[in-house]
Formats: structure tokens, sequence, C-alpha cells
């Protein structure tokens, strides 16, 4: 059985003239041909095989991981002249059976004269015959043969490759088409697919579209039999005695019926018996006696629409029944679905194409929360659950959402933490307390201004943003995974409970004291108090300092103006840092009503109004979010001076100019 895919059976069929120029041959973008009449043949590098290309911008750098170059061959029908540059000499077209000899297709034109059909490539017509290559004849097994050369008066079964009209590549225009044969009127199933890769039976057109007086021949890389004579896909599954196990979780699943039915192609990636041996015993039973565990199972290796081995040169996620998605991929070591190996390529059927795998692809709905958080590499989460023996709580809690730190989140945790999580299993509990939240989140429960119950009595705040979601402070990273018991997010930050509110912060910060008072002074001290989801902009006392004492006073005792004046440091919405666009701006307005602008600058420095500084992002409050800024937010209705003489010395350039501005 081969392992890896035949290259001469993955790349693009067709003699076109293409315009690609004869600068740089290996690699590249457009190139026109060296003369008249040729045509541009890739090459992939170890194989000494060459190619006719179809009709593309330009060719494929990689098929299957491996580098292609493009040379120049004479196209069909043309040949060279000593002296002329190109191929200028025309060639006098010839009938069909005169076509398969000018193509060198000698073991078709002996089969068909022995098959004594050569009247009708000869002088019939007009047809479209897809002629096996020499190798595709050799290759064929003697079951075939058999067929192809019957000993009870049967048609020969190369009329099969014989279908009445003129159908050019241009011809098969969708994904999956059938056309009537001149063999006991049996259909053939054409399937044409992205880069110009077409199948005929899952047998690759490796040369299209060459033209005889009497019709059209597509040489093909396979003898093929007719698809009423290989049975629907579950008739196929249950004659190989290599799928049994799948056998039992069809019959348990009642999905047998699906894969029985007319009309509609599916691709089905079927795992073999030693595939579901690799499962863990609890899983494997849970397949072949739970009905709904064992359809959620196989819905997820069945993908709509007809993909034979061949139409994939490059990676291509598919979806499959129950909406998953399976990344099908060409490698240098052979077709992956996933990371399962395809071992059985392209066993046709008649109602679609069966690959067998050597894994079981389990979707995430089968899986425990715990496989989920392996597969989405937080490793440091996962180890020091293990490490404090708590393991359990991520495999047997149910109706539960988790949440995962990455490993950088972990290592950027104070190392007085790390060592906690690592050595007191009691630190390591509470921090699943609080990234165990109660109920199973899906994507359209993530909805903005929610608040979700944990294992203590701090909640979780999640803020939905036009390019993610935040949870607390952290930026949830990929997509929600859903299990059975569960869902579980990946973040980008350890989540630490809040204990404080915002005004409690600002009382509690030496750095903040000055704005503590304005708060206090202003009234609004009550507001940063009670709970809400806001934003406060706190400007340290040096800020503070670089406004003149005068002015300071004067506003400081008029408590309609202090009030506005810290009315323009909050916002009525919590804004975490990853909410802000790493390369475009983010405006709000503040409670007092003026524009208030993020940014980063070119060092990644968050800033406010562009020159406000913030120099401490997203310390969590009970009630919303602070982040230390080194300036005052001014009112955009001030002008002049503002601040102390002897700091304008030192602020000649970014805040001399944001003096002017505001």
């Amino acid at each position: 059985m081969k392992t890896m895919p035949s290259v001469s059976r993955l790349l693009l069929g067709a003699c076109i003239l293409l315009a690609v120029s004869t600068m740089g041959r290996r690699n590249g973008g457009t190139r026109e041909p060296p003369g008249p009449n040729m045509c541009m043949v890739q090459e992939v590098y170890g194989t000494g095989e060459k190619f006719f290309t179809h009709c593309v911008a330009k060719h494929l750098k990689m098929i299957c991981e491996r580098p292609t170059f493009v040379s120049w061959d004479c196209c069909s029908g043309y040949d060279r002249e000593r002296g002329q540059q190109g191929c200028t000499k025309e060639k006098p077209l010839g009938n069909l059976l005169d076509t398969a000899k000018e193509l060198g297709l000698r073991q078709f034109t002996e089969r068909a004269a022995m098959a004594n059909l050569t009247d009708l490539l000869e002088n019939q017509g007009a047809f479209t015959v897809f002629a096996p290559s020499d190798t595709a004849f050799r290759e064929s097994t003697a079951y075939e043969k058999s067929l192809l050369h019957p000993t009870d008066g049967s048609p020969s079964l190369l009329l099969y490759h014989i279908a009445p009209g003129k159908l050019s590549l241009n011809t098969f225009r969708n994904r999956n088409q059938e056309f009537v044969t001149i063999y006991q009127d049996k259909k053939i199933r054409v399937n044409k697919y992205a880069y110009g890769v077409a199948t005929v039976n899952c047998a690759r057109i490796i040369r299209p579209d060459e033209k005889g007086t009497n019709g059209v021949m597509h040489v093909i890389d396979k003898v093929v039999k007719p698809l009423e004579l290989q049975g629907n896909m579950a008739e196929r599954i249950f004659s190989d005695d290599r799928y049994s196990k799948f056998q039992m979780a069809l019959f348990v699943s009642d999905m047998v019926n699906q894969l029985r039915q007319t009309g509609k192609g599916y691709t089905l990636l079927a795992p073999t018996n030693s595939a579901f041996a690799k499962l863990p015993s609890e899983l494997l039973d849970r397949i072949l006696t739970d009905a709904d565990t064992a359809e959620k199972v196989i819905r997820h290796h069945v993908v709509k629409g007809v993909y034979c081995g061949d139409a994939i040169v490059v990676s291509v996620g598919l979806k499959t029944l129950d909406d998953g998605r399976v990344l099908f991929r060409c490698t240098k070591q052979g077709l992956l679905a996933n990371n399962a190996r395809v071992v059985d390529q392209d066993l046709v059927a008649s109602n679609g194409v069966i690959h067998g795998i050597d894994e079981v692809l389990l979707p995430d709905s089968v899986k425990e929360p715990s496989d989920l958080l392996d597969e989405m590499h937080v490793k440091r989460f996962m180890e020091l659950t293990r490490r404090a023996g708590l393991e359990y709580r991520l495999r047997n809690d149910s109706n539960v959402t988790i949440f995962a730190p990455t490993d950088e989140a972990i290592n950027a945790l104070p190392s007085r933490a790390r060592a906690a999580l690592t050595n007191e299993p009691l630190a390591m509990s509470r921090l699943l307390d609080y990234h165990i939240v109660k109920g199973k989140l899906t994507e359209n429960r993530l909805i903005g201004d929610l608040e979700l119950d944990t294992g203590i009595s701090a909640k979780i705040k999640v803020n939905v943003f036009r390019n993610g979601v935040a949870i607390n402070t952290a930026k949830a990273l990929g997509p929600l995974r859903e299990c059975d018991k569960g869902s579980v997010q990946k973040i980008n930050k350890v989540l630490v409970p809040p204990e404080k509110t915002l005004m409690e912060l600002i009382g509690d910060d030496r750095d903040l004291s000055m704005f503590k008072q304005a708060v206090e002074s202003s009234g609004l001290s009550d507001l940063l108090l009670r709970e809400g989801r806001f934003t406060v902009l706190a400007p340290t006392n040096r800020a503070f300092s670089y406004l003149n004492q005068w002015r300071l006073d004067q506003m400081m005792n008029n408590p309609a103006r202090l009030k506005k004046f810290v009315g323009r440091h909050i916002i009525n919405r919590m804004i975490a840092e990853c909410e802000i666009p790493a390369s475009s701006t983010y405006g709000i307005q503040s409670r007092q009503g003026d524009l208030t602008v993020f940014n980063y600058d070119t060092r990644g420095n968050l800033l406010v109004n562009d020159l406000i500084k913030v120099t401490q992002t997203d310390t969590l409050a009970l009630n919303g979010v602070l982040h230390k800024i080194d300036d005052v937010m001014k009112c955009s209705c001030e002008r002049g001076v503002t601040m102390s003489p002897k700091y304008q010395h030192r602020t000649r350039g970014r805040r001399h100019y944001h003096r002017l501005r505001h």
C-alpha cells in the first residue's frame, strides 16, 4: 500500500499557452514563452517528472511540500523546425485513435483494437475519451483487466471510458458532475477542483483537451470502473473488515442510511481498527455503545462534496456534517487529515469517496475539558494543575467554562506568585476557583456587559469589542471551544480577582493623593464606590505638579469646575488595554462629554489624546479599571499656559505642543 502519493498524481494538467516569461525560470510570477506554440511545463524537484499546466495566472511554487520549477515544451499538435525558435510546425489533426498514438498511448491503442473499437475511434463520434496512460494499464488490478477483455461476451470496460459528445475541460464547471458513457449507459463522475485539478472517478486528468477530428481526449492516470459496481459508501465500508469498529459505530449511531443516500456526494474519512485501538478504553466504549457519542464522532468524519486524494495539492479546510473543520493537506509523507495519515486513499463509491485514516478525528463535543486544554498548548496551566493534584476538577466539573492563561501569562506573574502556584496546592486551587465559572458559555452567550459567577464572591466581567472579547482585562485568544461538559477559552493574562472599588484603589495609592482630593472635593467619590463598569484615567501627583499652583487652587475651590475636571477622567464604560487597536485609534466620550482618544505611538506606548502617556494600565477594580496617566486631561475649551514655569524647560517638546493644542 502506498503511503506517499505519487507526485505525478498531484500536479495540474493541461497544455495551454500561458503568458509567462523566460526570465527567472524557477518559481515566480508571469513569464513570456520562449517561442510560439510553446506550453509551460511544471517540474517537481527530485522526481524528474514533467506536467503540462492548466491556464492559471502563475504556477504553484510548492506541490505537496516539494518545490516546482517551469520548463517549456511544444504544445499538442506542434513540433519544432530546425533553425526556428519555438514550435512552428503544425501537425495535421487526426482522428481519436491517431491522437492516442500521437500521445504515445500504446496500451490504449492495442486494447482498443482487441476490443474491436478501432472503427468507432476512427470513423464515428463525436466522443469524449478518457484514455488511461500506459502506467495506468500496467497498475490495473486483475479484476479490472478481466473487465477490459471479458470472455463471456460482455462489452469491454474500455467503453466506460468513452462518453458521447465533446466534453472539454471547460465543460466541467461544477465540483461534482456525472456524464453518461456508452458502456450500458453507466455514468462517469467528473470532479473539478481549485488550481485546475480535475478527476474522473478519482483518476486524475493528467493531460486534457487533446483534440481529434471526431472528438476530444483526456489522458487519465487510472483505469476506472462504473460507480454502480463499487457500491455506495455504506456497502464499501461493510465489505472491508479493516473497518469493523467503524461499522459498529455506524450501527450504534444509526448513520448507515446517511451513507446510503444517493444524489449527494460525500467524502468519508474512515478510521481503521488500528485507529480505534489508540483511543482510551472509556472513550472507545462510549463511541461503540452510546448512540449520541457515536453520531457526533461519525458526523465529524463526513464531508459534504467529493474530495479525491488528487484534489489536495495544498492545504484545504473542509467542513464536516457537524459544522466542524478538517484540515486536509498533502505533504512529502502523504495525505493528512488534521494529524491523521491517509492510509487507504480513494475508495470510490457510487455516492462519494472514502479515505482510510490511522487516527480517529474526535470532535470537541466528545472530549474532556482537560483534553481541549492539552490541545490548546497551555502547558504551564496544566502542569501546575496536575502538580497540585487538581486535574480531577477539569474532568469532573460539568456545565462550566474554564479560562486558561497562556504560558506567557503565567511566566509574567511575580516570582513569589509563581512559586506559590508551584509549591502550594491551595494557591492553585484558589486560582482555579476564579478561572472556572459556573455555566457553559457559547459564542452566542458571549455578549457585552456580561458578569460571570465564579467559585468565589468576585465575578468576572466580559466585554465585547470590535476585534475580540475581553475577560476582565485579559484578551480571549482564539475561538471558544465547547465540549459536552463545558467550554474552554484561552486568555492572555492570569485573572486576579479584584478586592477594592475604584475609589478605594485611588485612596490607597500615595501617587494618586492629589487626584483623590480632587475626586472627593468634586462629589464624585460615591460614583466610584458603587457598582458599575467605569474606566478611570488617574493623573499622578507628578501630573498635577505641571499645573500652575494658582490655577490648581482656583479649580479646587470651584466645585462645579472641579466636577467637570474629574469627569474628563472618567468613562462610563470599562476599557481594558487589549481593546485598543494596535494600528488605529479608539475614541469614546468621557463622562464630562469631551472626546477621549486612545492610540499607540511608534514605540508601543499607550497614549491618550495623542500626547498623554499611560504609565500603568489595567488595574482591575470591583467596578471597573484604572489606568495611571502622566498628565491631566484638559478640556477642549481650554487655551493658554497651564503649567508651572519651573517645568516648562523640561517639556518644551511634547508638553509644549500639548499646551498649545489645549
